[in-house]
């Protein structure tokens, strides 16, 4: 049983060995491809050797899962907002502009940010051709726990390799890692999980002060992302507020189908995801038929329902069906919500009480 079950396996996936907080692992997710195999009848699926028909498999499993991309509304605000802000940054006088995406959880921010970096990457290196080796167009970091402006900027000295001391103080950190910027020519500068830096605590302020002047040293735009980030902080106080003024907020809400126009867009977004599964008998929109209970069970969750259809089309391989069972699919999806809303309340029980001296009101 087990060797017929590891011969579908991929071990040489790379999904799991990105690591986007390095140089090297961000450059190895803007470089990876997962092409979309040819299409297959059932027939010559069939008649396919055993290791054939497993390298097919393994092909169908990484273009699902890293390959496919859906260009939700969401993602389409974000990459023009984004556009905006660094047109605006070209501009010495103006100050400069950024982007915050905010949302609930599994509403496919990190996604976005990431692939949006990818992209932008990708087109810039192909621009500038082999003359530029030490080229760095995007950097990735995210904030840490209890995050302070040293930690901050340790994040992003690990991410371009820089060597450091423990004890390097904050401007000679600061320095370094602006000076690479420059070198390296990074104009993109992503920061996730944004929502940890809660401006009521003055560790929070001075690692958002520390991003504020790292954006004023170096050339890149900056994008946050986070969760919630209205509620968790992040605009509080004149340091918010400045932070308001300069980035523009994309919320990645979810999906609304009580009108004609919300019902359209999901229907979409459904059948690109349901044609990203390459199964071979799955009819054309079919998923449309669950489309307001797939909806209102993952609470308009992309992430989530992604999750729950790759799974179910995991499942019709490897038991020959080659087709979503629609009703298995809304259990799965159920079973997924039900487990993720559990380890968020755990998580939120377990920081209701957040550490670190409390700016006093008025700041």
């Amino acid at each position: 049983m087990f060797d017929e079950l590891l011969a579908q396996f991929d071990f040489d996936a790379p999904t799991v060995n990105f690591d986007y907080t390095t140089k090297e692992g961000w450059r190895e997710f803007v470089e990876f491809d997962a092409p979309r195999p040819a299409p297959c009848t059932m027939s010559a699926y069939e008649e396919m050797a055993s290791s054939d028909r497993a390298i097919y498999n393994i092909a169908r499993e990484r273009f699902m899962s890293v390959g496919a991309r859906i260009a939700t509304p969401s993602l389409r605000r974000f990459v023009a907002a984004a556009s905006s802000a660094m047109a605006d940054n070209r501009s010495p006088d103006a100050s400069k502009s950024g982007v915050v995406i905010s949302g609930r959880p599994s509403m496919g921010k990190t996604t976005a940010v990431q692939e949006f970096g990818r992209a932008y990457e990708r087109a810039r290196r192909e621009r500038a051709g082999t003359r530029r080796k030490d080229l760095i167009p995007v950097a990735f970091a995210q904030v840490p726990t209890h995050a302070t402006e040293k930690t901050m900027m340790k994040k992003l000295a690990e991410f371009y390799a820089l060597p450091f001391s423990q004890t390097a103080s904050y401007e000679t950190l600061l320095s370094r890692v602006s000076n690479v910027m420059r070198a390296c020519e990074t104009e993109i500068v992503i920061i996730d999980d944004i929502h940890r830096l809660d401006l009521r605590y003055r560790a929070s302020e001075q690692a958002a002060d520390a991003l504020k002047e790292l954006s004023e040293r170096c050339p890149g735009t900056m994008i946050y992302a986070g969760v919630n980030v209205a509620q968790n902080g992040l605009f509080w106080g004149s340091r918010g507020e400045q932070i308001m003024a300069r980035f523009e907020t994309v919320q990645f809400d979810e999906y609304d189908v009580a009108t004609n126009e919300g019902a359209a867009v999901w229907g979409r977004v459904l059948t690109e995801l349901e044609d990203s599964l390459c199964l071979i008998r799955q009819p054309e929109g079919n998923i449309l038929k669950i489309a307001a209970e797939l909806r209102e069970i993952s609470r308009g969750s992309l992430g989530r329902m992604a999750k729950a259809i790759r799974r179910c089309a995991r499942d019709a391989i490897r038991d020959r069906s080659e087709q979503l069972d629609l009703d298995h699919l809304l259990v799965v999806l159920e079973t997924i919500r039900r487990l993720e809303d559990r380890v968020a309340d755990e998580a939120a029980q377990s920081t209701r009480r957040p550490r670190g001296r409390r700016v006093k009101a008025g700041r």
